[in-house]
């Protein structure tokens, strides 16, 4: 996931005035900037759905009823999505593949995506939103930051954890980052990093808002420390709350444009529903060291969008278990292994999380996890990660 984490880096102690440094080393994984996309499929009701979501996101349309009507059109349009309707692939076409279709044919898809080695798949109605995102990026692909999801394989794996530090060693460096709580009924992120006594906007008051949302009133409204913004749940925010998901899609769209990396804490998917993780461009899923926690973490994979992901295993390491067998198990690349750290859970507890930020291993970990997902260097190895937009040979549905 090649982001624009750096394009809004804060003036600091020994830094100069906000500067956008390009620090885009990889291939992006977005298309570009065409904003035409090609729908093969003989299914009215597919036509419909993508149809209604293509005008939402300010996209044109083509429609082929079989692959023999889309030959020689695929290089007038930015990415192809296939109905599960639809057998085969589109010869000659080597860009962005998403296979759409119904719920009811989700696990054909699937079969369908590996098969044509499609990019993404899009479960309609389901997926609606996240295609609509996908859309936007088609339209606009260098607007906006990155925003990554930070996910458990299993329950306790340590997300909350793992997502502080992320953002609070990027905001270190300088950018601007905007850590999110995504789960509700999570016991807030406010206390992992010392932030209830600061004033500022939570979920709650956002939720209530209508309309579109100014970018630079949002990150003024925020809590905010040492260049990270949090957004969280106040503690009674979650007993109150009411689906709003086009009030959280607004949020999300305002804080790509405030902010130069967005780190996403995702709860872990009950069914199908991911709340903000359908948002996000990729995930960090965090897996303990063991094989019982690999076998969860597959089935969480499953409810995941057709997003990379990568790996990161949570020590301590077991006899016979290592990092790159539990990544193997996965079919993921490799990020980084996060080991027992002495007086990390005394600084959870004390809210002081952000103080290991500096740790050495921290840093080596986070390290990786920023260099992947700047599309920097080869997952698996020190201090660098597997492109998000690189697609290894053997690569599954989400682009492992």
């Amino acid at each position: 996931m090649t982001t624009h984490m750096n394009a809004r880096r804060t003036a600091g102690p020994g830094r100069g005035p906000m500067v956008s440094e390009p620090l885009e080393r990889g291939a992006p994984w977005l298309p570009g900037q065409e904003t035409t996309v090609m729908m093969v499929s003989a299914s009215p009701a597919l036509h419909g759905e993508v149809g209604r979501v293509c005008a939402a996101a300010a996209v044109g349309l083509v429609i082929a009823e079989t692959m023999e009507d889309g030959g020689g059109k695929w290089g007038e349009v930015a990415a192809v999505l296939i109905g599960s309707d639809v057998p085969g692939g589109l010869a000659g076409w080597r860009g962005p593949t998403v296979v759409v279709g119904r719920a009811e044919d989700a696990g054909r898809m699937w079969l369908q995506a590996a098969r044509l080695g499609a990019d993404r798949v899009a479960v309609l109605p389901d997926s609606a939103q996240w295609l609509a995102n996908y859309f936007t990026r088609l339209r606009e692909p260098a607007a906006g930051a990155g925003v990554v999801g930070i996910i458990g394989g299993c329950g306790g794996a340590g997300t909350s954890t793992l997502a502080a530090l992320i953002a609070g060693l990027e905001a270190s460096r300088g950018t601007q980052v905007l850590l999110v709580d995504g789960d509700p009924w999570g016991g807030g992120l406010d206390s992992a990093v010392a932030a209830e006594g600061l004033s500022g906007l939570r979920w709650p008051d956002l939720l209530q808002a209508s309309g579109a949302i100014n970018p630079e009133q949002l990150a003024a409204s925020l809590p905010a420390m040492d260049g990270l913004s949090l957004l969280s749940w106040s503690a009674d925010g979650a007993a109150g709350r009411a689906a709003a998901p086009a009030a959280e899609a607004e949020v999300m769209r305002a804080a790509r444009v405030a902010y130069g990396l967005v780190v996403v804490d995702v709860r872990r998917p009950a069914g199908h529903a991911l709340g903000l993780g359908v948002h996000c461009d990729g995930f960090v899923m965090i897996v303990p060291a063991r094989l019982r926690a690999a076998a969860a973490a597959e089935r969480v994979l499953e409810a995941l969008p057709a997003a990379p992901v990568g790996a990161v295993v949570a020590g301590p390491l077991r006899d016979g278990v290592d990092a790159r067998l539990v990544s193997d198990a996965l079919g993921l690349p490799l990020l980084g292994s996060l080991p027992r750290i002495k007086g990390l859970e005394e600084a959870l507890d004390a809210g002081r999380l952000l103080d290991m930020a500096t740790h050495r291993k921290v840093r080596r970990l986070v390290a990786g996890i920023l260099a992947w997902l700047a599309g920097d260097g080869a997952a698996g190895t020190p201090g660098s990660g597997q492109p998000v937009g690189g697609r290894p040979a053997g690569a599954g549905r989400h682009g492992r």
